[in-house]
């Protein structure tokens, strides 16, 4: 819509102002005139279409808007130069009406000139306009998810209470390498080795850990991201998990969780910063 309605705006507003400017006293409105106006602003819209278009991958506004502006008026008059003369002047020809003077010439060109600019004004408003509006759209999304992030993080417990002999102890999430079950009781690893015992089942204990740091890779075991060593394809699907040593054991992630795990294995959230 925007191809078809440039044209007819530049045309008919052209049209209007020349005939003005020519005679203000005896101001008249042909519509054969408005239609060959039109026809003629036509190659002129497209023009300055493709110059925007091949500027835009060559001069960004971001790079040098001064530069991109310059350049984009002197491509746009340059154009004008020579599609405004040879057409009008042929058409001129062939309707057997004579030719303009040098003066007539003159106004048709410096208005013609006046209105494409402002019409190139007005497209790069609603570009930018445009712009604008996406970027902001990117930048509430961006910040409601970060706000959310916050939020988790905020809302996760940073140490859970764990039984160690008879005594009971507090244990930082952040020192938590392993979780799984032995001898029926749910045990608790760090770097150094078995920290104590949890006292509930695993998935409370998976309930209070931070998604983004720990997967349960199979029924009895929940590992922190870091505790893995490698991954490598199974059979029928699976994954078969190495953890790094002192443990130096590994995990068989069941195919109907695959996929979780590659997706939390591979997300940029679960990555330590």
């Amino acid at each position: 819509m925007r191809r078809i309605l440039e044209p007819v705006f530049l045309g008919c507003t052209a049209n209007v102002a020349i005939n003005f400017l020519f005679n203000p006293r005896a101001f008249e409105v042909i519509p054969n005139e408005f239609i060959v106006a039109c026809i003629l602003s036509i190659p002129i819209t497209e023009g300055n279409r493709s110059i925007d278009r091949r500027l835009e991958k060559r001069i960004t506004w971001l790079e040098n808007p001064r530069k991109r502006l310059v350049t984009h008026f002197l491509l746009i008059s340059l154009l004008l130069l020579i599609f405004l003369n040879v057409l009008g002047n042929g058409y001129m020809w062939i309707a057997q009406k004579g030719f303009f003077s040098w003066k007539e010439l003159l106004t048709i060109n410096l208005v013609t000139l006046c209105l494409a600019m402002i019409l190139t004004l007005m497209q790069w408003g609603t570009h930018f306009y445009s712009r604008w509006v996406h970027a902001e759209s990117k930048a509430s999304a961006s910040a409601k998810m970060a706000k959310d992030l916050k939020m988790s993080i905020a809302g996760t417990s940073q140490s859970i209470e764990i039984q160690k002999g008879i005594s009971k102890i507090r244990m930082e999430i952040q020192a938590i390498r392993m979780a799984k079950i032995a001898f029926g009781t749910v045990r608790l690893y760090s770097n150094d080795g078995e920290c104590g015992v949890f006292p509930g089942t695993l998935s409370q204990l998976s309930a209070q850990l931070p998604g983004y740091w720990f997967f349960q890779v199979t029924r009895d075991a929940i590992l922190h991201r870091e505790m893995i060593n490698s991954i490598s394809t199974s059979t029928f699907g699976k994954i078969q998990v190495t953890i790094k040593q002192p443990h130096d054991a590994g995990f068989i992630v069941s195919r109907p969780k695959a996929a979780a795990f590659r997706k939390w294995y591979n997300s940029k959230s679960a990555r330590k910063e």
